[in-house]
C-alpha cells in the first residue's frame, strides 16, 4: 500500500472531523482553511500523474510532528482497517513504480503545486470514474469535502479556470445536483463553469436510451421519452434538454415549461439565447391560471435583479421600432401606444409586481427609452409623477387614457387646468398632427416581428378618425364641464387666465349640460322635500 493512499485516508478523516465542529463549520475562513489543507492531498493521490521532477528539493528532513506520527502509525492502521486497501494491490508493484520514478519521496514532503493547474499539453478530459478503487466510506467522505470545497469557492483563488479544472478532474466525486445549484448561485456570472458541468453530464448520460431517440430528430417522440422518465432526476433531465435544444433550438425551449419545477428558469437562462429564453418564460407564466400569474412570476425573481434583465429582454425583442414610438426629442409619437408588443402580457406583469422605489424608477426609465408608453404611464401613476403622465397622454392624444381603472384620472380642478394648458401648448406647436396628416389607422407600421399577443388597436380602417377621444383643448374643456359643471368650470378657467373659445357644437353641449344640471338639482330638491314631508308625517 502506498503511503500517499494512507495519507489521503487519514487527512480525509481528519478534515471530516474538523468540519463537524460548529466553530469551524459556521466560520467561512476556518472552513476554507481546513479544505485548502486537505485539497493538496487529494490532488497528489487522485489527480493526474505528474512525471515532472522538481529541480530542487529543500529540507527533505523537515517534517511536522503530525506527519511523523502518521508514518510511524502506518502499520497499526493497516492492521486495524484492512478494508481501506484494495485486495488486488501489490506492495512490491508499488515499490517498483516508485523506483521507476527515481528515489522514493514521501507524499507529505513532495513540493506543493499551484491549486489544480490545467495540463499544459492538452485540454483535460472529464474524469467520470475514479482512477483507483475507493472504499465506499472513503468515497462518501471525499465527495462531501470535494463538493464543499467547490461550494466555498476555494479553487477560485487560482482563477475561474482552476474551478473548471477541479470540476473536470474530480467529476466522479461531485454530487451532480449540488454542482448544478452552485453553478446557478455561486458561479452564475461564470458561464464556463456551467459549460464544464454540462459537458460532464452529457458525457455521463451518453449511454442512455433517450439519447438515441433525441438523435433521430423527432421532437415529439423525444419529449414523450423524457416524460416517461418520471420521477425526474434534475441533472440527468437537464443534460437531455441541452441535447434537444442543440438540435431543435427555440422550438424545443417553448415546450420546456412542462418540466417545471424540476428544471427552473435559471437553468433555461443558462442554456438558451435571450431571444429563445423569452418564449419559454412567457409560456411558463401563461401556463398558470390568470389570478396566479402575478404571484407566480414574483416567485421566479430570485434574485430580484432578474426583473431588470427580463424587462430589458421583453422590451428589446419582438417589439416596435423605436423610431415608430419615440420622436427625435424622446417624447411619445402620436398614438404610438397602440402598437402591439410581442411580450406585452409579460411586460404588464413585470411592472405590476411589488418593487422598491429605486426599481420602479429604473423600470420607468426603461419603458420611456423603449417607447413602451402603457408601462410608462402605469409607473408614473405609481410614483405620483402625474404631470409627466399628463404630458405623455397629451402627446399620445387619447382621452381614454384618462378613464377607467388603469387610466390616470385628474383628481382636482388644478390637475384639469394643467392638462388643459398642456393640450393647448401641444396643439399650438408643430407636434400636433394636422387633420390631413392623421392616418386612417393609429397602428402605422409595426415592426415585422410582432406576434400580436397584445391587445389590438381600435379599428379605424374606414378612413375616419374618432375625434371625440382626441385630447384637444375643446375636448378637455367639455370633459371638465361634465365633471364640475359648466358654470364652475368656466369660472375656474377665467380665474387661471385661460381663454375659452368654444365652437358651435361645444356651445350646444355646454347648454345641454346646464339644462341637465338644473333638472338634476330640481330632481334632488323634489326628493328632499318628499323625504322631509315623510319624516314629519311619521312624527305626527
Amino acid at each position: 500500500m502506498k503511503l500517499c493512499d494512507l495519507t489521503c485516508y487519514m487527512n480525509t478523516k481528519k478534515s471530516i472531523s474538523q468540519i463537524q465542529d460548529p466553530m469551524v463549520l459556521l466560520d467561512p475562513v476556518s472552513l476554507c482553511d481546513v479544505l485548502r489543507e486537505w485539497a493538496p492531498v487529494l490532488e497528489r493521490v487522485l489527480g493526474p500523474e505528474d512525471h515532472t521532477r522538481p529541480t530542487e528539493i529543500t529540507n527533505q528532513e523537515e517534517r511536522t510532528l503530525e506527519e511523523e506520527e502518521l508514518v510511524s502509525s502506518m502499520s497499526c492502521c493497516v492492521g486495524v482497517q484492512p478494508e481501506i486497501y484494495s485486495p488486488n494491490l501489490d506492495e512490491s508493484a508499488t515499490l517498483s513504480e516508485e523506483e521507476d520514478l527515481g528515489e522514493s519521496i514521501p507524499c507529505s514532503t513532495a513540493p506543493v503545486r499551484a491549486p489544480f493547474p490545467p495540463l499544459a499539453s492538452h485540454v483535460e478530459l472529464i474524469q467520470l470514474f475514479s482512477p483507483k478503487p475507493l472504499p465506499p466510506d472513503l468515497q462518501a467522505d471525499l465527495s462531501q469535502l470535494a463538493c464543499l470545497y467547490l461550494e466555498m469557492g476555494c479553487p477560485g483563488r487560482g482563477g475561474i479556470e482552476s474551478v473548471c479544472v477541479f470540476l473536470r478532474r474530480y467529476f466522479f466525486l461531485l454530487d451532480q445536483e449540488r454542482v448544478r445549484k452552485m453553478c446557478m448561485l455561486r458561479y452564475r456570472e461564470h458561464r464556463e463553469v456551467m459549460k464544464a458541468y454540462i459537458a460532464g453530464m452529457l458525457e455521463f448520460t451518453q449511454a442512455s436510451k433517450v439519447v438515441e431517440v433525441i438523435q433521430k430528430g423527432d421532437l415529439l417522440k423525444s419529449l414523450r421519452s423524457l416524460r416517461e422518465l418520471q420521477p425526474w432526476n434534475a441533472p440527468l433531465l437537464l443534460s437531455h434538454l441541452y441535447r434537444l435544444y442543440d438540435k431543435h433550438g427555440e422550438v424545443a425551449v417553448r415546450a420546456y415549461p412542462q418540466f417545471y419545477p424540476t428544471i427552473l428558469p435559471s437553468d433555461i437562462m443558462a442554456m438558451a439565447l435571450p431571444s429563445h429564453y423569452l418564449p419559454y418564460l412567457d409560456n411558463l407564466v401563461q401556463s398558470r391560471a390568470e389570478q396566479q400569474r402575478l404571484s407566480f412570476l414574483g416567485s421566479l425573481l430570485q434574485p430580484e435583479t432578474l426583473r431588470q434583465d427580463w424587462l430589458e429582454l421583453a422590451l428589446s425583442h419582438d417589439a416596435p421600432q423605436r423610431e415608430d414610438t419615440l420622436a427625435p426629442d424622446g417624447q411619445p409619437r402620436w398614438r404610438s401606444h397602440f402598437f402591439s408588443w410581442g411580450y406585452g402580457r409579460l411586460l404588464s406583469l413585470l411592472i405590476r409586481l411589488p418593487a422598491d422605489l429605486a426599481s420602479k424608477q429604473k423600470m420607468l426609465e426603461m419603458c420611456r427609452t423603449h417607447g413602451y408608453w402603457m408601462g410608462y404611464l402605469y409607473l408614473c401613476r405609481e410614483l405620483q409623477r402625474r404631470p409627466e403622465a399628463f404630458s405623455a397622454i397629451c402627446r399620445l392624444d387619447d382621452m381614454t387614457l384618462l378613464e377607467g381603472d388603469d387610466g390616470i384620472v385628474p383628481q382636482s380642478l388644478d390637475e384639469w387646468v394643467v392638462l388643459l394648458q398642456l393640450s393647448q401648448q401641444i396643439s399650438s406647436s408643430d407636434e400636433a398632427p394636422a387633420a390631413s396628416a392623421l392616418p386612417s389607422s393609429p397602428n402605422g407600421s409595426c415592426s415585422d416581428d410582432t406576434n400580436g399577443t397584445s391587445d389590438s388597436s381600435p379599428d379605424l380602417s374606414d378612413g375616419s378618425t374618432d375625434w371625440s377621444i382626441r385630447i384637444s383643448p375643446e375636448n378637455v374643456i367639455l370633459r371638465l364641464m361634465q365633471v364640475f359643471g359648466p358654470d364652475r368650470a368656466l369660472t375656474a378657467l377665467q380665474e387661471h387666465g385661460i381663454q375659452v373659445d368654444l365652437g358651435s357644437r361645444s356651445t350646444l353641449v355646454c347648454d345641454l349640460l346646464r339644462m341637465a344640471e338644473k333638472r338634476q338639482r330640481a330632481l334632488i330638491q323634489t326628493m328632499l322635500e318628499r323625504c322631509d314631508r315623510f319624516l314629519w308625517s311619521q312624527q305626527a
